[in-house]
């Protein structure tokens, strides 16, 4: 499935997130995330703290939303939201969310890729964060973490290296994506070494990932005061009792973006 062919799919949530007896939709600082049963289909929204209108309206914040078809990626963004009852609506330029509460923590959505042809639904269900927590809390299953790495493969001189970082816990989240939160580890800890070829090295980044799993960091680049040529990443990751440890390369070219090198 692709998405110049998809526009129109309904799907049923079972969403462990409580409605109030209000019967008003509690999504703040949740994250919804659903999948079809092959897997080929994920939808991810993630809510921070809401804001309340100047009429105490509760306005949903989406910090960030993704739909996901095979190989294919379509990034919710600038997204207008809005809490109807125990429903919410999420409305961008390419896609419009429809979420209709229907008690017992389930609802069922309407999502509409703007523009395109209609299809039959597809049906999704959304992965249950909070029973898959409990469960890997048993002290006699072993903590695995998964390390995702995204990083610059080439910097000029007088630019800055950069790598970004996303881990996740393996029994909650076996197949995570950078862009979810599902099963992200908060405040592990990161060292990044880059060295060159012969082991001697550069400089070293250290820090811990955020609520979100994420880290980020990056390192200029000084203009004749680093040689050309190939250089080592090594990425550690510790958190409780597990370790993960990585290696990549990296190219620094000795030259300035606009061709203007002082060599």
């Amino acid at each position: 499935m692709t998405l110049n062919r998809l526009s129109l799919f309904s799907l049923f949530l079972l969403i462990l997130v409580p409605t109030s007896v209000f019967g008003v939709a509690d999504i703040e600082n949740k994250d919804i995330v659903a999948e079809s049963k092959d897997g080929d289909i994920v939808l991810s929204l993630e809510f921070g703290e809401s804001l309340i209108s100047k009429f105490d309206r509760i306005i949903p914040t989406l910090q960030s939303g993704w739909l996901v078809v095979g190989d294919s990626i379509v990034e919710i963004e600038n997204a207008r939201t809005k809490i109807m009852g125990n429903s919410f609506v999420v409305h961008s330029e390419n896609i419009l969310i429809y979420a209709k509460g229907l008690g017992n923590d389930n609802y069922l959505i309407n999502s509409y890729l703007l523009g395109s042809n209609q299809l039959d639904p597809v049906r999704l269900l959304t992965v249950p964060t909070q029973d898959i927590s409990s469960e890997v809390e048993d002290d006699s299953m072993p903590l695995e973490i998964i390390v995702l790495v995204q990083q610059d493969i080439k910097t000029y001189w007088n630019d800055s290296y950069n790598i970004e970082i996303k881990i996740f816990d393996r029994a909650i989240n076996s197949n995570p994506q950078f862009y979810q939160s599902l099963g992200a580890i908060n405040q592990a800890m990161i060292v990044v070494t880059l060295k060159d070829l012969e082991g001697e090295e550069l400089t070293k980044l250290t820090g811990q990932t955020n609520s979100k799993g994420f880290w980020d960091g990056d390192f200029f680049i000084s203009q004749n005061l680093v040689t050309g040529g190939t250089y080592l990443v090594e990425v550690n990751v510790t958190y409780l009792d597990s370790n993960n440890f990585q290696q990549f390369e990296t190219f620094i070219i000795s030259d300035t973006k606009d061709g203007k090198s002082s060599n």
